[in-house]
């Protein structure tokens, strides 16, 4: 009876063994089994665009320089100065160069064009009235310096040149013949004698001008013109 029972333990004993090495060869290697993670096990990250390269918005040009905006141009100032005055018909044009008031005969006015003036003095109450202009543009015609020319002042009054002068030009010389007559850049200077008490507001400037010249030399077609300049 005694090695019945023995038996009987032997033989359980085998069978735990036996179930539990069957439990063991259900795993495969009987290691621990894990889920794998997605792919071949390592992390994924989500690629940057592009290279990966931070990516930047480039400049509204074609090779990528910066664009700037040119700065205004510069105006200048006419060579006659900023006051310009053209005459009804547009032939001419002059510009007011100066306006001078003294009463000292100018120290340059020397010489034989100016030969009885030197060291003279304006009337007791009066000053001398020095007016510059030049000839800026001219579109059609011939020119010539005019006779009666008048300064007016602010009552109204008109003088005439200054001992019955009627301009100093610098000049050029003309063909046929070199005759004379006044080109683009002319410089010509009016004089006046005015009272003290009053101020010159504008020059009547009196020229010539006619067509053309003939074959012999004389002038065509010539009247007289004007433009009245105003001062500042």
């Amino acid at each position: 009876m005694k090695k019945v029972k023995i038996l009987a333990i032997a033989l359980l004993t085998v069978l735990v063994l036996l179930v539990g090495m069957g439990a063991v060869a259900c795993d495969g290697n009987g290691g621990e089994t894990t889920t794998p993670p997605p792919g071949d096990g390592e992390e994924t990250t989500t690629p940057p665009p592009g290279d990966g390269e931070e990516t930047t918005t480039p400049p509204p040009t074609e090779d990528g320089e910066e664009t700037t905006t040119p700065p205004p141009e510069e105006t200048t100032t006419p060579p006659s100065g900023e006051l310009q005055f053209t005459s009804d018909d547009g032939r001419i044009t002059f510009g007011l160069d100066d306006v001078e008031r003294t009463n000292v005969w100018p120290e340059e006015l020397t010489g034989l064009a100016w030969r009885g003036f030197e060291g003279s003095e304006p009337k007791e109450g009066y000053d001398f009235i020095f007016v510059y202009v030049t000839i800026v543009h001219i579109t059609d015609g011939h020119f010539d310096s005019g006779t009666g020319s008048t300064l007016v002042d602010d009552l109204g009054g008109e003088y005439q040149g200054y001992k019955g002068m009627q301009c100093s030009w610098t000049i050029g010389w003309s063909v046929p013949e070199y005759q004379f007559e006044l080109p683009e850049g002319a410089e010509g200077m009016f004089i006046f004698e005015v009272p003290e008490d009053v101020e010159p507001v504008r020059l009547r400037l009196v020229y010539e001008v006619f067509e053309s010249w003939s074959e012999e030399g004389e002038r065509e077609f010539e009247e007289e013109g004007y433009v009245d300049i105003i001062f500042p």
